[in-house]
């Protein structure tokens, strides 16, 4: 039976990392400042790089936390860029653990392995407990959007002739794609490039059932 590995991945990412030793340092009420902070970031963001007003909005936001961050240290007598990494350190920890969907159990369990003060990992524990839901979907909206496909049409047309030859019958795959904002894009397909195609996908349809045959296997070896 293989050893189950952290939800943060087989090695400690450096952002994580980098956040171990600093907030040994710390004071309890401190890191529960920062701690604070960064579940506030994480409910008030809003990404979306086509509304330009959301993305001043984030730029405001980013700042008043940074600002806040500086003015904490400063009280606390602590370097700004080592509250910065703290930051960077919990934002990751609970962002990949909400990306991942992980249970309570396996969050506590890895964030104990990390070596972090109990305080904090008590903080982090009743912070995923209480609020992962909200944080989830709130993650699920916020993330970096850009135009998506809302549309995709297609017809077959055939060259009947041309003005070099009178009988040509050379079909042609004209498609016309719309995304979110509303932009449309129509071009001719050639069959030799619509042939790639077709192959091309059914391709990655293999490649991607091969994947989850390894995934089923490893779990029953897991198991």
């Amino acid at each position: 039976m293989t050893e189950r590995v952290s939800y943060l991945g087989y090695n400690i990412p450096s952002e994580v990392k980098n956040m171990i030793p600093v907030c040994q340092k710390f004071e309890q009420t401190f890191i529960k400042d920062i701690l604070s902070m960064v579940v506030l970031y994480m409910k008030t963001k809003k990404i979306n790089l086509v509304k330009k007003e959301e993305e001043d909005k984030l730029n405001q936001i980013t700042e008043s936390i940074h600002d806040k961050l500086t003015v904490s240290s400063n009280d606390n007598k602590v370097d700004p860029n080592l509250s910065s990494i703290v930051f960077t350190g919990l934002y990751y920890i609970l962002k990949v653990a909400l990306k991942k969907k992980i249970s309570n159990q396996i969050f506590v369990a890895d964030i104990t392995d990390l070596k972090l003060p109990q305080h904090l990992i008590t903080d982090l524990t009743n912070i995923y407990n209480t609020q992962s839901k909200d944080l989830a979907e709130r993650s699920n909206n916020d993330k970096i959007l850009f135009p998506q496909l809302s549309s995709f049409k297609w017809r077959v047309d055939v060259i009947i002739s041309s003005s070099f030859t009178s009988r040509v019958l050379n079909p042609v795959i004209l498609m016309e794609m719309n995304d979110t904002n509303g932009k449309s894009k129509v071009f001719e397909v050639s069959i030799d490039n619509f042939h790639k195609l077709r192959y091309n996908a059914a391709k990655l349809l293999k490649d991607l059932e091969d994947l989850e045959q390894i995934q089923i296997l490893s779990k029953l070896e897991n198991k």
